[in-house]
């Protein structure tokens, strides 16, 4: 038998991906597909009538019903489990909450005597490293006072051989009652010699003191004597200067008095001159001399008048003989 090869106008579709993934488009695809209107061709179909039509609407309404009262129900069934379970929840919820509030209690319980004993521990650590440096300084304090013993020992040993002196000393002379006594008087005669010297020390800083101000007042008076000469080296300088000036000035004022005495000279000379002209001037005018000698002003304004009109008839008598010159060459 020859199996026909046959297109397939509708192949079937596989999902990509994992199988967890299509799961949701799987289930999806059905619920469209049981919503979808099935169409069938228009051959394929007897044409209905209004009455299968309405048929068929009741019996569409009457599935939709009985669905409609089974989700219903499947809702009503699912809303009493959520409510079970939400109620269960909030018990447990209840239980968590009061668990972790005594938790915390007992934690901060815990944490405070921890602290407590930390604290405690702290203190008692504090006064066993206390006790310790004590005991440990003690220790060290008792090591000194055996060694200061030791060396007390040691110094009274080596200090015998001088109270056996002493006694001697006090045995060979019998001012002395008792070796204190001679300790007594080395004492007296070491603050009378740490009294002089004091004295002695004092007396030469003293001494040294007054050679300091002697010398610092030397130096001082030097340096007075020092400014004396340089102030004196100026003055002597600005005399100098001063002197020159007046030579200068004094030989000035020679020169302007020989000056003021030949300008005298002139200026008689000139006054002589200028009433000379005055007088002639006046006896050739007729004039009389009603001027005093002395007002050389009104002299000169005389004189002044007199030479104008001269040369004014000096310029007429010149264009004149211009004239006479001008007709002579005419007429010749």
């Amino acid at each position: 038998m020859i199996k026909k090869n046959t297109k397939d106008l509708a192949p079937i579709a596989l999902p990509h991906g994992p199988p967890v993934e299509c799961t949701s488009e799987y289930y999806k695809s059905l619920m469209e597909s049981a919503r979808m209107v099935k169409k069938y061709p228009v051959w394929d179909v007897a044409r209905p009538t209004p009455q299968v039509l309405m048929e068929q609407a009741r019996r569409d309404l009457m599935e939709a019903d009985e669905k409609l009262a089974h989700k219903r129900e499947e809702e009503r069934i699912n809303r009493k489990a959520m409510d079970a379970k939400w109620s269960d929840l909030r018990e447990k919820e209840m239980l968590l909450k009061e668990s972790f509030i005594s938790f915390n209690k007992f934690i901060r319980e815990n944490q405070e005597k921890r602290e407590r004993a930390e604290r405690k521990m702290e203190a008692d650590l504090e006064v066993l490293e206390r006790k310790t440096k004590e005991t440990e300084v003690m220790k060290e304090r008792v090591e000194e006072m055996e060694e200061v013993r030791d060396l007390m020992e040691k110094q009274v040993k080596a200090y015998t051989v001088y109270e056996d002196y002493l006694m001697s000393v006090v045995q060979s002379y019998p001012e002395f009652k008792q070796p204190l006594d001679v300790l007594n008087r080395y004492e007296a005669l070491a603050a009378a010699k740490s009294t002089l010297a004091d004295r002695q020390e004092r007396d030469l800083e003293m001494l040294e003191s007054a050679r300091q101000e002697i010398a610092a007042l030397t130096e001082e008076k030097k340096l007075f004597i020092m400014g004396l000469n340089n102030k004196l080296a100026d003055l002597r300088w600005k005399y100098d200067q001063v002197r020159n000036r007046v030579l200068k000035w004094e030989l000035a004022l020679n020169r302007l008095k020989e000056t003021a005495a030949q300008r005298h000279v002139e200026l008689c000379h000139v006054r002589d001159a200028i009433w000379g002209l005055y007088v002639k001037i006046s006896k050739q005018k007729g004039l009389p001399l009603d001027v005093s000698p002395t007002d050389f002003e009104q002299q000169l304004v005389v004189v002044m008048r007199a030479l104008l009109e001269l040369k004014r008839i000096y310029r007429i008598a010149q264009r004149r003989s211009k004239e006479k010159d001008v007709e002579s060459m005419q007429t010749s």
